[in-house]
């Protein structure tokens, strides 16, 4: 398995991972907006501040991570993920992800989990992420 910077050609195969992660999602009932999918994936690939890498396993996307960097209302450089989830190498994913949003003047740097998934919590928690208050959520 090896992990590598995202191309436009890697959308076709990355559609039905959104949708694997978004029936995993809290807005499992709600339809998926494909079109928005896509334009996250484009803009994080065009943009200097934007991350995009997928996972690869015998020359198969299997994952990735789509995030972004902005600046927050305190003027703090905070980078977080749009999109994570992999069939593989989730924990290289996270530690590239910091590591490139440290390298671009990060301060603050976010992942989140709206499966609720124990697993990737546990995962994010050995990796040294800090659980830091929760997301309240209502799906209306």
């Amino acid at each position: 398995m090896k992990i590598r910077e995202a191309t436009f050609t890697d959308l076709e195969a990355l559609m039905p991972i959104f949708h694997i992660a978004h029936e995993q999602s809290i807005f499992k009932g709600m339809a998926i907006n494909e079109s928005l999918c896509q334009r996250h994936f484009v803009t994080a690939l065009e943009f200097d501040n934007g991350y995009a890498k997928v996972v690869e396993r015998k020359g198969k996307v299997i994952g990735g991570l789509v995030g972004i960097i902005s600046d927050n209302a305190f003027g703090i450089r905070c980078a977080q993920d749009l999109f994570c989830y992999s069939a593989g190498m989730t924990d290289k994913l996270l530690e590239d992800f910091a590591l490139w949003s440290r390298v671009r003047g990060a301060r603050f740097v976010q992942v989140t989990d709206l499966s609720n998934n124990e697993r990737y919590q546990r995962l994010c928690e050995a990796l040294g992420w800090q659980l830091a208050g929760t997301n309240f959520a209502k799906v209306m």
